[in-house]
């Protein structure tokens, strides 16, 4: 193996990977000398199908083993490696290495597929070659999934019982998306078919007979079980309440509705009458422990104790000869009441170990049709012709992997061992979203994010000034989506929350772009030399407009006194005082100048402006020095092992003014002042003097600062 070269990207020393030599020196290269050690695939703008392969776990991430894993792999495949530095998604059918058995199958499945495309003596396949065939197969009744929908079955009669699966057991979904049926789902069916008959069987009365052991009643069996099951539970409650009372005579009145509840009913409501009839005894227990038909019955259950009486307990217990006497069942005992269900245990047991429910809706004579015919074998022959393509499919897939990994994964190395690509003009790096034009500028280096305000959180470490901006298409099925740009070189300028511009994505397609966020920082050492101005501007500012709004609110007030005679006395008086004040300031001004140095005014101005700007400079020059971008790729869940400096070169890299066509020339004189010039409009010349007469007067204010401030500057 060749040496290892690391090359200097601003301060940071990568790995370089230029061609597949260098791309195999990932596997020895330690994981701590990797530019980033995981990242998260859905930052990376490159085919999805390409990230999915070299995701072997499928967590979402990618992580230095597999880009590993996906390295041996391809090099195993792949004999001729010069293509890879190229990264091309078509591949020379002799760069397959057959030296082994999988190489062979690979390669024979490349000249099956330019075989059908009618192209045999073609020497290579494109990626859109493949993902043809591959579409085609996965829409085709054999694709080599195992399941068959019933569009398969040439026969009516078989894709009729290939639905009837589907609607009982439930669908398989195959490789196009249609609901089939696969062994396992035929298997249960047959088997969940032959349960069910041999259950229904069982509760069926043979012809010649009128009762056997599940049907006691025979036909009358289920209907007097259904009235025995809907009283059951009460009547078992009823012989316990007796019970109860036999043991405590005091728990029969507690059963009973007492004082206060009786108060709180409200007789008006027949759902809550019906509530506390339904959770009342069926009559008033006794210690008897007998259940008397001849006494007041819950009136809520009486028409299904009477119904029971008169169906069920007559033909029961009609071996009691003084109940025969009598002539209708007038009480029940406990004793009875097991009788009467130890007759239906036989059905209910049957009832309870019931077997194939889902087959159940379909007719026993179509399912013993399906039984004892050739379905089953038909279906499962369907089903092995279409698992016998499943190879086939298996090397499309792999002949897909084998494009998309020469495409794309040097591609990937230098967007994950290294940033080579971020630092490369003329390339676009994987996590980069494309090229932002605002104010006049252009900006390179921009990320998509998904999550603004945790992004925000961590991108403030920075130091650099971010512009978040939402990101709109121009049609409707164009989704929004986020990215956060890096403005590394110029000035803020007019950029602020709210500024418009438009966005090319890698595919160069134009988007409406908009500001809604801002992290504010230097951006360069003028930008810091500036801000002290800034600050003083706006606070000088402030103070002008309180001092304004509060002499207007006092002129205001004067103005609305009664007296207009004093307020006329007063304007004057106020006016001449101020005119023998500006006179006298200006007298003692001009004798002031005259008595001071210059070079004692020009030292006392350099020492202001060192003491203003000096701070300034020193921690804007700090904070630029910190810029990071690896912060930035950090918000967005990668892990980074590099520390990425922005310096000022790859500031102007990123952000940067691009230069008029190729022999475009300015014109420096100003249009708009010859038109106003030519029109005759106002000139421009009185504005102009009264900008120079400020300046005079802000100078000579300045100087008379200093020389109260600095007494020993007087001669």
């Amino acid at each position: 193996m060749s040496q290892l070269i690391f090359k200097n990207y601003g301060g940071s020393y990568q790995l370089r990977i230029q061609d597949a030599r260098d791309l195999e020196k990932i596997q020895v290269l330690d994981d701590a000398h990797w530019a980033a050690t995981s990242i998260p695939i859905n930052s990376l703008n490159c085919d999805s199908a390409f990230l999915s392969y070299v995701d072997t776990d499928q967590n979402g991430r990618i992580r230095t083993d597999e880009l590993k894993a996906a390295q041996t792999w391809l090099f195993r495949f792949l004999k001729h490696r010069s293509r890879l530095s190229v990264g091309t998604d078509v591949l020379n059918l002799s760069d397959i290495d057959i030296s082994h058995p999988e190489g062979q199958k690979l390669q024979t499945a490349a000249k099956l597929i330019l075989t059908n495309l009618n192209s045999p003596d073609a020497q290579e396949i494109s990626l859109a070659q493949v993902r043809d065939v591959q579409n085609i197969m996965a829409s085709s009744a054999n694709n080599g999934d195992g399941i068959i929908p019933p569009q398969a079955a040439a026969d009516p009669d078989l894709a009729q019982f290939i639905t009837s699966v589907i609607e009982t057991i439930g669908p398989a979904l195959d490789a196009s998306g249609k609901p089939g049926i696969n062994e396992e789902r035929l298997k249960i069916f047959f088997d969940e078919a032959k349960n069910f008959l041999v259950w229904k069987t069982k509760g069926e009365i043979p012809k010649g007979n009128d009762t056997t052991e599940v049907m006691p009643w025979g036909t009358e069996t289920p209907q007097a079980y259904e009235l025995v099951v809907n009283l059951e539970e009460k009547i078992e409650q009823y012989f316990t309440q007796c019970a109860m009372v036999r043991f405590d005579q005091r728990s029969a009145d507690q059963m009973q509705l007492r004082q206060k509840e009786l108060e709180e009913i409200d007789f008006t409501n027949k759902s809550i009458m019906e509530e506390r009839l339904k959770n009342a005894p069926l009559a008033l227990p006794s210690p008897k422990g007998v259940l008397d038909f001849e006494a007041t019955l819950n009136p809520l259950y009486l028409d299904r104790l009477v119904e029971l009486r008169e169906k069920v307990l007559k033909r029961a217990l009609r071996g009691s000869a003084k109940q025969l006497l009598m002539g209708s069942i007038k009480q029940l005992t406990e004793k009875q009441w097991d009788k009467i269900k130890a007759i239906f245990a036989p059905y209910r047991a049957w009832l309870e170990g019931r077997q194939g429910i889902k087959v159940e809706k379909l007719s026993q004579d179509l399912l013993r049709t399906y039984l004892n015919g050739t379905y089953r074998q038909r279906t499962s022959e369907l089903i092995a012709k279409d698992l016998a393509v499943a190879d086939d499919l298996n090397q499309l897939h792999n002949l897909e992997k084998l494009v998309l990994y020469q495409r794309w994964l040097m591609e990937l190395a230098n967007n994950f061992v290294s940033f080579a690509n971020l630092y490369s003009p003329k390339r676009r790096s994987l996590f980069e979203m494309g090229r932002l034009v605002i104010d006049g500028r252009e900006m390179t280096f921009t990320m998509k994010i998904q999550d603004r305000p945790a992004h925000k959180k961590i991108a403030e470490e920075s130091c650099m000034y971010l512009l978040y901006l939402e990101i709109t298409g121009r049609q409707d099925k164009d989704i929004k989506f986020e990215i956060v740009a890096a403005v590394t070189s110029g000035d803020a300028g007019g950029l602020r929350v709210g500024k418009r511009g438009i966005f090319f994505t890698i595919d160069g397609r134009e988007w409406d772009a908009q500001v809604v966020d801002i992290v504010e920082n230097p951006i360069s050492i003028w930008e810091s030399v500036k801000a002290p101005f800034k600050q003083f501007t706006g606070f000088i500012k402030k103070q002008i407009d309180k001092f304004s709004k509060s002499r207007q609110t006092k002129l205001e007030t004067t103005t609305a006194a009664p007296n207009a005679s004093g307020m006329t006395r007063d304007l004057l008086l106020g006016g001449g005082i101020a005119i023998a004040a500006l006179g006298s300031a200006f007298a003692y001004i001009t004798k002031a100048l005259s008595q001071v140095k210059a070079v004692h005014v020009l030292g006392a101005l350099v020492g202001l402006a060192a003491f203003i700007l000096l701070p300034g400079i020193i921690m804007g020059f700090a904070k630029i020095r910190k810029r990071d971008t690896s912060v930035l790729l950090e918000a967005s869940a990668w892990a980074v092992n590099v520390r990425m400096r922005l310096n000022t070169t790859l500031g102007r890299l990123f952000t940067h003014v691009p230069p008029l066509p190729e022999g475009a020339r300015r014109e420096r004189k100003d249009v708009l002042a010859q038109f106003v010039r030519e029109l005759d409009y106002s000139s421009l010349r009185s504005r102009k003097r009264v900008i120079v007469v400020l300046i005079t007067i802000l100078i000579v204010l300045s100087l008379i600062w200093v020389l109260i401030t600095y007494p020993g500057l007087k001669p």
